[in-house]
């Protein structure tokens, strides 16, 4: 195997003997100078064929032992669905897990919705949540709730499909490219459609869009939440509103207060991101 170029020290973009490249992840394997030919394959913990490239630079980002709790919860998907799993599930997955123990440590709960007909249509994904989050709560001594098993059931579900881009429908297509332009105009900005923060912000939308399409409401008494970012990040707020209000008029559905949250929160993040590139 050839070590083409370091992402950090344990983990680099490689090509295997067969031409084709990967992410492989092991002990100083992107320590030395690169590129190079990796003589000792023991080294190796995990590879990963088919990565966007704009999904690697989260390793830098995430904390090691969260990808490796990804790694296994995506093994346990694996064997228990039939079906195929787009190749950047572990990195959108670990971004997801990251954000929330993010939340958990600044003790910012945001009800999700129940969405309860999820364990009987997609029974084996909801499984997989379940597992993974007592998974997550042990390995870091957290206390993730019930509400985090929807989470992961719905990038499980999301990941079943060769490319998230190849699914969206007309409908969706829409909502992203909406209300990205919305944030675009409002910020003044240029969102890259080739960074993974541009795909981290359209997964959300996704996510957004099933729990519309569910027909569940989410309604909490807990307005707390709302006010406080509202005082916090003032703009963040009236660029979610013109968000949600595009995305009500495309789906005739109402967004609750805390699906206004989780904007604020995407917008917020999105825009951290793109400050930074």
């Amino acid at each position: 195997m050839k070590v083409l170029k370091k992402i950090n020290n344990n983990v680099a973009l490689c090509l295997d003997d067969n031409g084709n490249e990967l992410v492989a992840f092991g002990n100083g394997i992107g320590f030395s100078k690169t590129p190079y030919d990796l003589a000792d394959l023991s080294k190796i913990k995990r590879t990963y064929y088919g990565v966007n490239k704009r999904y690697i630079g989260l390793v830098n980002e995430i904390p090691q032992k969260i990808f490796d709790l990804s790694a296994q919860i995506v093994d346990m998907a694996i064997a228990t669905i039939t079906a195929n799993l787009n190749p950047n599930i572990v990195f959108t997955l670990a971004d997801h897990i990251n954000f929330s123990i993010e939340r958990y440590k600044k003790n910012l709960k945001i009800p999700m919705p129940d969405l309860n007909n999820l364990n009987y249509l997609y029974p084996k994904e909801f499984e997989i949540g379940q597992l993974g989050v007592k998974l997550i709560n042990k390995k870091l001594n957290v206390q993730l709730n019930h509400d985090e098993i929807v989470g992961i059931a719905l990038h499980i579900i999301n990941a079943e499909a060769e490319q998230a881009k190849n699914s969206l429908n007309n409908s969706e297509n829409r909502i992203i490219s909406e209300s990205l332009k919305i944030i675009e105009k409002f910020y003044g900005i240029k969102i890259s459609k080739k960074g993974f923060n541009y795909n981290r912000f359209v997964e959300h939308l996704q996510f957004l869009i099933k729990r519309l399409e569910s027909g569940e409401k989410s309604q909490s008494n807990n307005f707390q939440i709302l006010e406080d970012l509202k005082r916090q990040f003032p703009n963040t707020y009236i660029c979610a509103i013109k968000v949600k209000e595009k995305i009500e008029k495309i789906t005739a559905k109402n967004l609750s207060n805390e699906e206004i949250v989780y904007l604020m929160l995407h917008i917020n993040r999105l825009l951290n991101r793109v400050s930074n590139e």
